[in-house]
């Protein structure tokens, strides 16, 4: 698999970000031991807080909402993580996975 598509959904406060059903468990097939989640909400002031200090916020997303602790092993099934608009389906970020 080239990508693993994570869906962004902008709310009046914050962001949603959120996998497929088909993308948790294919996660947890490839990773038994991960624990993906439905989703994760960021509220627009912790998003500013870690645009400025903490390079960028989808670095911290996509590990959390994957569930999966080693890196390294998920770059050995993926090149890159893409977060789509839920609106438009248009990418609005792609990370290339670094192990």
């Amino acid at each position: 698999m080239d990508a693993i598509k994570i869906n962004v959904n902008k709310q009046m406060d914050g962001y949603t970000f959120s996998i497929t059903p088909t993308i948790r468990l294919l996660i947890k097939k490839w990773f038994p031991d991960s624990y993906p989640a439905n989703r994760i909400f960021v509220a627009y002031e912790t998003n500013s807080d870690f645009d400025i200090y903490f390079c960028k916020l989808e670095s911290y997303i996509y590990p959390a909402l994957l569930g999966i602790r080693n890196l390294s092993d998920l770059k050995k099934r993926i090149d890159e993580i893409l977060f789509v608009d839920t609106q438009t389906g248009n990418i609005i970020h792609s990370h290339k996975v670094l192990s």
